[in-house]
C-alpha cells in the first residue's frame, strides 16, 4: 500500500512532547492475570523492542494490542485481565523508548516497528501452539498502527478492534491541543486512516467515548463510514472521558469486545431467557 506522506513530518518537539512526555507507572500489578512474559524483538535498525504476552488458552483468540500514548503499565495489565478472563491471549507492544523497549520515542519508526512485532507474534503463536484467530486491536495512536497492519495483513487477521480512533491526522493533533497551522500540518494526513480503512475488508469494532474531547463522535463516524464490511459495529461507550473507557465500564467493555470477536468466529451469545410477564390474580 502506498503512503502519501511519511510520519517523519510528525517528529517535531512540540508533538513528541504531547505524546511521549506523559507520566509512567512501572511495575504496577493492578490485577492478577494469566502467566505473562516479556518477549524481545529486534527492529530493522537493531533496536530491541519488547512485547509483553499474557497467556490464555491456545484455542481462544490471540489479541495483538497497540496501546495509546496515555496508557501506562497498569492500563495494559487491566485490559489484559478483562480479555484473559475469556481465555484470550493478549500481546502488547512497548513502543521504542517506552517500557522495556530501547531507543528513542518518535513517530518515524511506528509502522516498521509494528511490522517487526507482527511477524514475531505470528512465529510466537506457532511456537505456543495457538490455534485461535489473530485479532488486531489499538487505542488512540495505537488504533492507527493497528489499522495500518490490518490493511496490510487482512488474510492473517480475523477482525480489528479500534478504541478512540481518529479520522484525519491534523484534526487529531488539533484535538490534542497542538497548533497545526503553526506547525505547518494543516491539511496533511500522514496516517491516511481513511484510505487504509477503505482497503480493509474484514469487520471492525469501533469503541468511542460519548465525551471524547479530542475526537468527536462525528469525526470518527467519517472513519466508520469507510469500512467495507457489513459486520462492522460502532459502539458508543458511556465513559466519563477518553482515557478510561475500559476502567470505567469494565464488564460492559469486556463483553462488547468478546461478543464481537466471538460472532466473527461463529459463536453466538446464549439467548436471554424470556420471562412470563402475564399478570396473575391471587385468589
Amino acid at each position: 500500500m502506498e503512503r502519501t506522506e511519511d510520519l517523519t513530518i510528525l517528529d517535531l518537539p512540540d508533538i513528541l512532547a504531547a505524546f511521549w512526555n506523559c507520566p509512567t507507572e512501572k511495575g504496577i500489578m493492578a490485577q492478577v492475570v494469566s502467566l505473562h512474559e516479556d518477549h524481545p524483538c529486534l527492529a530493522e535498525d537493531g533496536v530491541t523492542l519488547s512485547c509483553r504476552i499474557f497467556r490464555g488458552f491456545p484455542e481462544e483468540p490471540f489479541v495483538l494490542f497497540f496501546p495509546a500514548e496515555y496508557d501506562t503499565d497498569s492500563d495494559v495489565i487491566f485490559l489484559a485481565g478483562l480479555l484473559c478472563q475469556f481465555g484470550m491471549t493478549v500481546a502488547s507492544q512497548s513502543y521504542r523508548g517506552c517500557g522495556k523497549s530501547n531507543g528513542t520515542a518518535g513517530f518515524s519508526p511506528l509502522f516498521s516497528d509494528a511490522e517487526v512485532i507482527f511477524q514475531e507474534i505470528l512465529q510466537k503463536r506457532d511456537e505456543m501452539g495457538c490455534t485461535g484467530p489473530l485479532v488486531l486491536m489499538g487505542r488512540s495512536i495505537g488504533a492507527a498502527i493497528a489499522l495500518d497492519l490490518a490493511a496490510r495483513h487482512q488474510e492473517s487477521t480475523l477482525c480489528l478492534v479500534l478504541e478512540s480512533a481518529f479520522d484525519r491526522t491534523d484534526d487529531f493533533l488539533a484535538g490534542k491541543g497542538l497548533d497545526v497551522d503553526a506547525l505547518g500540518l494543516r491539511g496533511r494526513d500522514p496516517f491516511c486512516n481513511r484510505t487504509k480503512m477503505l482497503r480493509y475488508k474484514n469487520p471492525v469494532l469501533f469503541l468511542h467515548s460519548s465525551r471524547d474531547p479530542v475526537v468527536s463522535i462525528t469525526q470518527v463516524e467519517w472513519l466508520v463510514c469507510e469500512s467495507r464490511s457489513k459486520a462492522t459495529q460502532f459502539q458508543i461507550v458511556p465513559s466519563p472521558d477518553r482515557e478510561s473507557l475500559a476502567r470505567s465500564t469494565g464488564e460492559f467493555y469486556a463483553n462488547a469486545v468478546k461478543d464481537f470477536i466471538h460472532l466473527r468466529m461463529g459463536r453466538r451469545p446464549p439467548r436471554k431467557q424470556r420471562h412470563d410477564r402475564t399478570d396473575k390474580t391471587l385468589i
